[in-house]
């Protein structure tokens, strides 16, 4: 599976990444459920593009790429605005900041793809054609 030094080097730096993830969940007292989900997630998110990288396949769709990791923190971030309060009639209601509904939510996503793809556009008008 490892047929190149850098393959073995990315393959320890994404699991470096998913260690990394639950040491956040942890540090910030996410829920179990809630910590290893985005922890879960973000396993996925790097084999798949660990495998789509190791077949070069990654190099035009990396900021969408960008775009799936932030989905991979979505629930944590949901829970983060989610608070409980007591109505008037003492039954706990839960409210949602609005930091972590829907439309936020796909904005956060949406931005590392769009600053992605301008890099990616800036990178291709800025690159010399070849001489003959």
């Amino acid at each position: 599976m490892f047929n190149k030094p850098e393959e073995f080097i990315m393959a320890i730096l994404a699991g470096l990444w998913v260690v990394l993830t639950f040491i956040i969940c942890r540090y910030i007292n996410m829920p179990t459920d809630t910590g290893l989900l985005t922890t879960a997630l973000t396993l996925l998110w790097a084999l798949v593009f660990f495998l789509l990288w190791q077949r070069g396949l990654s190099r035009s769709i990396w900021p969408v790429f960008l775009g799936i990791l932030v989905i991979c923190w979505w629930r944590a971030i949901y829970w983060s605005g989610t608070q409980i309060v007591l109505n008037g009639n003492n039954q706990a209601q839960t409210e949602i900041s609005w930091y972590a509904q829907w439309p936020a939510l796909i904005i956060y996503a949406l931005i590392p793809v769009a600053i992605g793809y301008f890099i990616k556009w800036q990178r291709s008008r800025h690159r010399q054609p070849d001489k003959l």
